[in-house]
C-alpha cells in the first residue's frame, strides 16, 4: 500500500490510497459516512483480478486537511484534480453507504470517463421528497435533516458522534475507519451530514452512467424502499435486494465485489 498526499491548493492536501499500482484496470472507492484510506484486505481481493484500487479520504477524514465546502461539487473537483494528477483515464466507482452520493455527483462531471458505478449499502436521495417519504419516520427524518442544516459543522459533528458512540462496540471503536472519522475534532463527520441537508449542487437525475445497487430489506439505516425509488430516478440502474445483511455485512460486500470484478 502506498499512502500519499495530494496538495490540490496551497497548504491543503487530501490524503489517498493506492493499491496493486502496476494493473491498468482502475477502481476507485468513495466509502461511507465512517470510512478510512487503509483498505489492506479489499486491496489483496483486487490484486487476484488484477485491479488497480485507489481509495480516496472524505475532506478532514485522517491526515487530510480539514476545509469547509460549499456542496458536493467543491469536493468531486477535488477528487477530478487529483485523478487528472494520477492520469486516471477510465475507472469505475465503489460507493460504499453515503460513499454513493458522491459518486453520483462525480458522475455528472466526468460521465465519459467512468465505465461503472458499483453501490453497496447505498445511502438514498434524501434530498427528493419522493425519497425521504419512503422512511417510516418521515417527519422526524426530515426534522434531522433540517436540524443539520443549521447546525455548525462541529455541532453536527458532536451530535452524530455522540449518537454513534452509544452503538458502536469497543473492537470498532479502536479501528481505522473509527479514528480517522473522527479526525479534526468531529469537523469532517459534521460535514457530511451538513453537505446531505444542503443544495447538492447536482441532481441525480443527471447521472448518465450505468449504476449497479446491492441493498438489504433489512438495513436499519437505509429503508430498502428508499433505495429502490432511488434506483427508479436514476437513468440507467440495476438494484439487487437480499432479505439478509443489514447496512454492511462483510460477506454480502465481498460477494458484491465478487460480481464487481466480473463488470471491469
Amino acid at each position: 500500500m502506498s499512502i500519499r498526499k495530494f496538495e490540490y491548493e496551497k497548504d491543503h492536501f487530501l490524503e489517498y490510497s493506492e493499491y496493486n499500482s502496476s494493473f491498468s484496470k482502475t477502481l476507485v472507492m468513495l466509502y461511507g459516512t465512517f470510512g478510512t484510506i487503509k483498505q489492506d484486505e479489499l486491496a489483496k481481493f483486487y490484486e487476484e483480478k488484477k485491479t488497480r484500487l485507489i481509495v480516496i479520504s472524505r475532506i478532514g477524514y485522517g491526515n487530510s486537511t480539514y476545509k469547509e465546502l460549499e456542496n458536493y461539487l467543491a469536493y468531486s473537483n477535488i477528487i477530478i484534480k487529483l485523478l487528472d494528477t494520477l492520469e486516471v483515464e477510465e475507472f469505475s466507482l465503489l460507493g460504499t453507504s453515503a460513499g454513493a452520493l458522491h459518486c453520483y455527483c462525480l458522475d455528472t462531471l466526468i460521465s465519459n470517463r467512468i465505465k461503472n458505478i458499483f453501490v453497496y449499502s447505498s445511502m438514498a436521495a434524501v434530498n427528493e421528497e419522493e425519497v425521504i417519504k419512503c422512511y417510516g419516520n418521515y417527519e422526524q427524518i426530515k426534522r434531522f435533516y433540517e436540524f443539520f442544516a443549521k447546525q455548525s459543522n462541529k455541532q453536527n459533528g458532536d451530535f452524530m458522534f455522540n449518537f454513534y458512540n452509544e452503538i458502536f462496540d469497543e473492537e470498532f471503536k479502536k479501528s481505522h475507519r473509527y479514528k480517522d472519522t473522527l479526525s479534526n475534532d468531529n469537523k469532517a463527520l459534521g460535514q457530511e451530514v451538513k453537505l446531505q441537508s444542503k443544495d447538492w449542487g447536482f441532481s441525480i437525475k443527471d447521472v448518465k452512467t450505468k449504476v449497479y445497487l446491492h441493498h438489504a430489506k433489512d438495513d436499519t439505516e437505509v429503508p430498502y424502499q428508499a433505495v429502490e425509488q432511488t434506483a427508479k430516478m436514476l437513468k440507467n440502474s440495476s438494484l439487487k435486494l437480499v432479505e439478509k445483511g443489514g447496512h454492511n455485512n462483510k460477506t454480502s460486500f465481498y460477494e458484491f465485489n465478487e460480481f464487481l470484478s466480473s463488470k471491469l
